[in-house]
């Protein structure tokens, strides 16, 4: 089967199916899109998702979007390397830490902290930002107490819980090393110093089989320029 990935780079949500299509080894026809020049907004594209969001799968006349979606239609087609796992028991409890991180953790990152800090307003209330940072390590709680027991989210082995996680927890990492939340002391950019088991998930997610192929290929170049927009 060919499939075709769109995508955007530094977009955690398309960082989350690149993983999965590393990590299983599965090729596909990279389709990077320029968001500065709108090509996500553009009539072809939104005859792929009229949304307007990355990632799009096409595979031949059909197209996908929503990651975990996407993952979860990758994982049924090439079961070999599972992220689902196999046995009942195990695809609820992979399928029970997914949901806790999209609908517990992900949006307070990603609404009161990343997108503040991306769009220039986050000094327009620093008190608020400081009051999200401290809640951001509340909804990391869980992760910490999981981790304590186990190497990943769901166990002894990576599934579709870590690599939906780690592109999010990534991007508010990269956003609180920005040099105005430094300034304001949200204290989010060392995760690991107050969060050890999470520390220590993430050096072993970095490690993964696929991370550097999938990692976006503007944070590499603006690292290696010296300069690190949290975009």
């Amino acid at each position: 089967m060919d499939y075709e990935l769109f995508w955007i780079s530094g977009s955690p949500y398309a960082w989350r199916v690149q993983l999965a299509f590393e990590y299983k080894g599965v090729p596909y026809a990279s389709h990077r899109l320029d968001s500065a020049k709108r090509e996500n907004r553009s009539p072809a594209f939104l005859a792929l998702n009229p949304r307007g969001k990355v990632p799009v799968l096409r595979t031949g006349d059909a197209a996908l979007y929503e990651s975990v979606a996407i993952i979860a239609f990758l994982d049924r087609s090439h079961p070999a390397v599972p992220l689902f796992g196999q046995a009942a028991q195990e695809h609820g409890r992979i399928w029970q830490r997914v949901s806790e991180f999209e609908n517990y953790t992900r949006d307070l990152f990603d609404v009161e902290i990343v997108r503040p800090l991306l769009r220039g307003h986050a000094k327009d209330d620093p008190e608020a930002m400081r009051a999200s940072a401290a809640r951001a390590y509340d909804a990391l709680g869980w992760m910490e107490q999981a981790l304590s027991v186990a190497p990943y989210l769901a166990g002894d082995d990576i599934t579709a819980a870590d690599i939906v996680a780690l592109p999010n927890i990534q991007m508010l990492r990269r956003a609180a090393a920005r040099p105005e939340a430094i300034e304001m002391a949200l204290g989010l950019e060392d995760l690991g110093a107050r969060l050890p088991a999470l520390g220590a998930w993430l050096s072993r997610m970095e490690k993964m089989r696929g991370y550097d192929a999938a990692y976006p290929p503007h944070w590499r170049s603006c690292s290696r320029a010296g300069s690190a927009p949290a975009t």
